[in-house]
């Protein structure tokens, strides 16, 4: 069972990567819809993680809309 939750886990991560990859739209990365994008959230994009630090102005550990705004995914 452990397994199964864990593929299913993995299957789900790669999924919203790819989408936000995509897209690079803040309501999909944002896949708990609380709002913000957490560092969790931020991995389904690695170019978004590696300026996660940098995007985070108010440093609270998580990026707002606006925060993202200025996210460059070139």
């Amino acid at each position: 069972m452990k397994n199964c939750l864990i593929k299913l886990s993995f299957i789900a991560l790669s999924a919203t990567a790819l989408t936000a990859q995509a897209g690079t739209s803040f309501s999909v990365i944002d896949s708990d819809g609380d709002g913000v994008i957490s560092l969790s959230e931020s991995k389904a994009l690695p170019k978004l993680m590696a300026q996660f630090k940098d995007l985070d102005t108010d440093g609270n550990g998580v990026l707002s809309a606006e925060e993202f705004a200025n996210f460059k995914s070139e």
